[in-house]
């Protein structure tokens, strides 16, 4: 393949990954990133699989920098009303490690430029260059317009290249009620070290309420996470952060790390990601587990890929040869994850008492929690339905949600093997029929 122009709208892990991937295989590469470089990561940490890490960047643990990263410890899983609590056990060879943003994304950064991508921060990017219906380039915030032969979209969630996509393209543009979890992050000082037996307190539907908090002790810290579907006030906030404060008195009141917000994918994929000169990756795809939001391992996949069939195609960057990378992520990883999608809407459009109910009558157990819903299928639920049929009504429903995500698994890795237009139309819109909206 000739020598491309390929612009990286953002700098995101796996645009980050995809760039410089495409830089060694001797293309031009830029990565435009908003914000300063320094200022690039969410002050807190997060989890993925390090091997994964290790092997795309080519370091060892060992390599990565001292106090980066720690394990964490086991969970308690808490019922919204407080009325049972779940333990989840973790042995030791597949122990909870977590990592800072800060120094991963730099990790990601330093291997980008070693690659021989060019960063360039501060560039905002406003909308895609279109020549009919291929995206030709990318239109910065100052009205700057840069040519591309690929534009790969890293930049979020909301990012502004999918939202000012044409219609046409097939690509979903906007985010729906529940697509997306808004969450309040800190670390606050303790007034002791000590640690309990179950550090990590997941409360799943807290007080009846659509989202998740959690509370994790920490020898240095109290790491709380506040997060809800809909946009969270300063009074919620405030609130959520005093009641943890009265389950734990050590907690002070000092924020040591966070202290800040985010928006967090937490739905399936995208069917469709790709045009004529276009392809998303990470969160601008959706990438992440809905149960948790985690994203790093999908989007450093997505990355690879993506520069995989890029390489590989020997042909024109197109919605047709680019296709494989779409389908492959699917099959690859995307059925699983649109799967726990619909166990996640399910659950948050029950009410709190049916949540509380589903914990308390032992329909959810720990198989069910660890690894984030994974533990799903039709037989494992069969086994409980005894104690469930005690709410037919509520048991229906979570059933029902296993079902259709059993349905969407299949349809996601029966994606389309080949560039159809109306075959994927056909194939997206059968999905979307089995949608859980919130």
């Amino acid at each position: 393949m000739k020598k491309m122009r390929v612009l990286i709208a953002g700098a995101g892990h796996g645009g980050l990954i995809a760039a410089g991937r495409l830089a060694l295989f001797g293309h031009d590469v830029t990565v435009l990133e908003k914000k300063p470089k320094d200022q690039l990561g969410h002050d807190w940490e997060d989890r993925f699989s390090f091997p994964l890490l290790s092997e795309l960047v080519g370091k060892t643990l060992a390599d990565f920098p001292a106090g980066s990263y720690r394990v964490r410890g086991d969970c308690a899983f808490v019922s919204p009303l407080g009325g049972k609590t779940i333990e989840v056990r973790y042995p030791a060879d597949r122990a909870q490690f977590v990592m800072w943003r800060k120094p991963l994304l730099q990790m990601l950064l330093q291997y980008a430029e070693a690659c021989g991508a060019k960063l360039q921060y501060g560039t905002a990017v406003r909308k895609p260059i279109l020549d009919k219906r291929r995206v030709i380039g990318i239109q910065t915030s100052d009205g700057e317009c840069r040519p591309a032969d690929l534009v790969v979209d890293a930049a979020g969630a909301f990012s502004p290249l999918r939202r000012n996509l044409p219609a046409d393209l097939g690509i979903e543009r906007d985010c729906r009620r529940g697509d997306v979890f808004y969450a309040y992050r800190a670390y606050y000082n303790r007034t002791s070290n000590a640690q309990s037996d179950l550090p990590f307190e997941v409360y799943l539907c807290r007080k009846g309420e659509a989202g998740l908090s959690w509370y994790c002790e920490n020898p240095d810290s109290a790491d709380i996470l506040i997060g809800r579907i809909d946009p969270l006030c300063e009074q919620k906030i405030r609130e959520e952060t005093d009641a943890f404060r009265a389950l734990h008195p050590d907690c002070g009141q000092q924020i040591l790390h966070g202290g800040c917000r985010g928006r967090i994918p937490v739905r399936r994929p995208l069917t469709k990601m790709i045009a004529d000169g276009y392809a998303a990756v990470g969160d601008s795809a959706f990438m992440t587990t809905p149960m948790n939001g985690m994203g790093i391992d999908l989007s450093l996949q997505a990355g690879n890929l993506l520069a995989d069939t890029v390489e590989n195609c020997r042909a024109p960057v197109n919605a047709e040869t680019l296709w494989q990378y779409n389908r492959m992520f699917h099959v690859l990883y995307g059925a699983d994850t649109a799967k726990n999608e619909c166990l996640k809407n399910t659950l948050l459009s029950l009410p709190g008492s049916a949540v509380e109910f589903l914990f308390t009558s032992g329909v959810i157990q720990s198989a069910d929690l660890d690894g984030a819903g994974q533990n799903t299928d039709l037989a494992a639920l069969l086994q409980k339905a005894f104690a469930g049929l005690q709410k037919p009504g509520w048991f229906g429903a979570v059933l029902a949600g296993v079902l259709r995500g059993a349905q969407v698994r299949a349809l996601y890795k029966a994606a389309p093997e080949s560039y159809d237009p109306e075959a994927i139309r056909v194939w997206s819109r059968k999905i979307e029929q089995l949608d859980i909206r919130l």
